[in-house]
């Protein structure tokens, strides 16, 4: 059986946790199918708000839309988050906007760069995807039963570490900065921006969430080209609307709301 890496041990990361919640109940493991679906179970099983599970490899990685999230040991982060959130359905998005802004806040604080968001779910640096954000949902009716938030981030990979396929879109904190950083300092940061934007999520304050993920978008005032399974066009991104969606002008003017379920984002990012 693997062996667990020192830079991710439970005692390193909770050691430097300031996080009320969030974090405070972890699991560490060298290697797992997939976190989120641990934490989803977890869910099911009536396990408590901020539970998180943190992997050196997932065999099972995967994010929005089905697509293949490369997790290799010793070079990533891989972790799920337990959120018991009293808000309907169509509010969850915003826990995805959420969970991007405590990315872009804990990499900031650790690696002194500041990335990008680009909705609905990835953080950028220089344009390259550096971490990616999964939210899956189990509800009852129109209540929300639990949520896994789950997040990868590209800390030690190099050039050669992802596959052929994405090369030319992935990043790593190593490539965008030059320097090596500490995965459970990383960790400890991610799990206290997360209590701290959850905190400000359930307190109501979903203007101060969207305006903040408006300040950092890598994606409004861009071409887009908007892709679902029977269309396909383009426009500008112009704004988010109350629950996180995105507004697209078309070509013709209008103004449409795209939700991330439906749609793949393609976005044309410049200088």
């Amino acid at each position: 059986m693997s062996r667990l890496p020192p830079d991710i041990s439970p005692e390193r990361i909770l050691s430097r946790l300031t996080a009320r919640v969030i974090g405070r109940e972890l699991t560490v493991l060298p290697e797992i199918g997939s976190t989120n679906d641990a934490v989803m179970a977890a869910g099911q099983e009536g396990r408590r708000e901020g539970f998180a599970v943190l992997a050196d490899r997932q065999a099972g990685g995967r994010g929005r839309l089905g697509r293949v999230w490369a997790s290799l040991p010793g070079v990533g982060i891989y972790t799920s988050v337990l959120l018991r959130p009293t808000v309907p359905p169509h509010q969850t998005p915003l826990l995805t906007l959420m969970a991007g802004l405590a990315v872009a806040e804990a990499i900031h604080a650790v690696a002194q760069i500041r990335p990008g968001l680009k909705w609905p779910n990835d953080v950028l640096l220089q344009h390259r995807k550096v971490a990616g954000i999964l939210t899956e949902m189990a509800s009852v009716g129109a209540r929300v039963s639990h949520v896994s938030l789950g997040i990868g981030i590209n800390v030690h990979h190099g050039r050669e570490d992802f596959p052929a396929e994405v090369r030319a879109t992935a990043t790593s904190l190593l490539i965008g900065t030059g320097r090596s950083v500490d995965r459970g300092e990383l960790v400890a940061a991610l799990y206290d921006a997360l209590d701290r934007w959850y905190a400000l999520f359930c307190s109501g304050d979903r203007a101060g969430i969207l305006q903040a993920a408006r300040e950092q978008s890598a994606t409004l005032g861009r071409d887009v080209t908007v892709e679902s399974r029977t269309d396909r066009w383009q426009g500008v991104a112009v704004d988010l609307d109350a629950d996180g969606a995105l507004l697209v002008r078309g070509e013709d003017g209008a103004v449409r709301r795209v939700l991330a379920d439906d749609v793949s984002i393609r976005a044309g990012l410049g200088p």
